[in-house]
């Protein structure tokens, strides 16, 4: 018998039985759901994916963890920082954002372009001693491979191996030294699609004046096989 598809089935009307009372009520589904399906204007407000960060001495994070650390959605220790972490970059998105402080009330601008940037006035460098007005961000979309010995939050599963998306978005130092690597690596070692690489990311004090902050360090540590990238292209 050929198999029957979801799709095939969905919205079917329910005759009754010949014989069922006229009183008899029918408990239907939504003509569109499915067992298994969720349907609906379903958007990308609605995924919620968890974030990578590196904790540094100041800010709510310290109070939780230790400087240095790499952590998923504030709340799992990935790695102490000396201890590498695995990982896959997916895609990757350049915008400009307003240079303000984290923790100001107002919502910065962003912008796609540096045309656009321009068009408001904007700077990207010091001028005259002034600091630009707005700086690049790059949000990264990776694929996380679990750490040893670290368990929960990683739902998906290659080769015995637990995996996790996160969004890591780099501003500041941390698009200098590591957003700067993932976009000079899909210019040239990487040509042929930044999700064929394989990083590794950790972190290291720098000191920058007077303060001190932890920086990621992201190195591609080779290529996948073909197997792998079937996992990831099923992702996708």
């Amino acid at each position: 018998m050929p198999k029957i598809k979801a799709y095939e089935i969905e919205g079917a009307a329910k005759t009754p039985a010949a014989d069922a009372p006229e009183t008899t009520t029918q408990l239907a589904m939504p003509a569109n759901t499915g067992m298994g399906i969720i349907s609906g204007d379903v958007g990308q407000d609605d995924i919620v994916i968890p974030r990578i960060n590196i904790v540094q001495g100041v800010g709510p994070l310290a109070e939780l963890f230790q400087p240095g650390q790499i952590v998923l959605n504030k709340e799992l220790v990935l790695s102490d920082g000396n201890t590498p972490i695995e990982l896959t970059v997916l895609s990757a998105r350049k915008q400009f954002t307003e240079n303000i402080p984290f923790d100001a009330d107002e919502k910065p601008q962003v912008f796609d372009t540096l045309e656009e940037v321009k068009a408001v006035g904007g700077t990207i460098e010091w001028l005259n001693d002034e600091k630009p007005s707005y700086v690049p961000i790059l949000h990264v979309h990776v694929l996380l491979k679990a750490p040893e010995g670290v368990e929960g939050a990683f739902p998906l599963e290659h080769a015995g191996h637990p995996y996790a998306l996160a969004v890591w978005t780099l501003r500041g130092v941390a698009y200098t030294r590591a957003g700067k690597n993932i976009l000079t690596a899909a210019k040239f070692s990487l040509r042929d699609g930044i999700h064929h690489g394989k990083w590794t990311l950790s972190t290291k004090r720098e000191k920058f004046g007077r303060n001190s902050v932890f920086v990621p360090v992201l190195r591609v540590a080779g290529r996948h096989d073909a197997s792998f990238m079937d996992f990831v292209a099923n992702l996708m």
